[in-house]
């Protein structure tokens, strides 16, 4: 797991939960909590809580379980909550994120992502079948990242996307081949802020 110390606290850090913080001092390396007690000190913020939030784990609809990880971020008058579940020490899977304020209270804002949470993972878009992986019920949801597979080529004109669904990354070839189930059919693409619930 790749991990830098922060340059307040001196606690190893892994670098998802790491900040390269810039003032008029030059750029600091911060953890989460210091980041957001800079911030928050910053802001005039006295009560903010900064607590590290436990790991929690949840049932998938297929019976897998998920161990979900939580990072806070204050960023002036928002708060960001982050889910993810981590692979070798890094962010993958399913990931999610909610928008917040600072006032509101932390555990109010983890019981809604909670909630988000356990509403996706209801839901199983693909299965495999005897033809490889094809979706299930002529519906999709999932996130866009980056291949980064081939890191000589991060910002080249062939650099792919490749799509999380169902917790699963999906290449663009993969899914290019599911879709050709549906040859003649129409459909909806429909890009939705990670922070927003993916509705209908």
């Amino acid at each position: 797991m790749n991990s830098n110390p922060c340059d307040r606290c001196g606690k190893l850090t892994p670098h998802h939960n790491c900040t390269n913080y810039t003032t008029d001092a030059g750029t600091l390396v911060l953890c989460g909590q210091c980041f957001n007690a800079d911030v928050a000190e910053r802001v005039g913020l006295e009560d903010f809580d900064n607590h590290l939030i436990d790991p929690i784990s949840i049932t998938g609809a297929d019976g897998v379980i998920h161990q979900f990880h939580f990072h806070t971020r204050l960023l002036g008058d928002i708060v960001t909550l982050e889910a993810f579940e981590l692979k070798e020490g890094e962010p993958t899977g399913y990931k999610f994120q909610l928008i917040g304020t600072p006032d509101e209270d932390r555990f109010t804002q983890l019981g809604r992502l909670v909630k988000r949470i356990r509403a996706t993972l209801a839901t199983k878009y693909l299965e495999d079948t005897k033809h490889g992986l094809q979706v299930k019920n002529m519906e999709v949801k999932g996130a866009i990242e980056s291949d980064l597979s081939d890191e000589s080529d991060l910002y080249g004109p062939t650099r792919q996307p490749v799509l999380v669904i169902d917790g699963r990354e999906v290449s663009w070839e993969q899914f290019g081949e599911m879709l050709l189930t549906f040859e003649g059919f129409q459909f909806k693409l429909q890009i939705v802020d990670k922070s927003r619930d993916l509705e209908g």
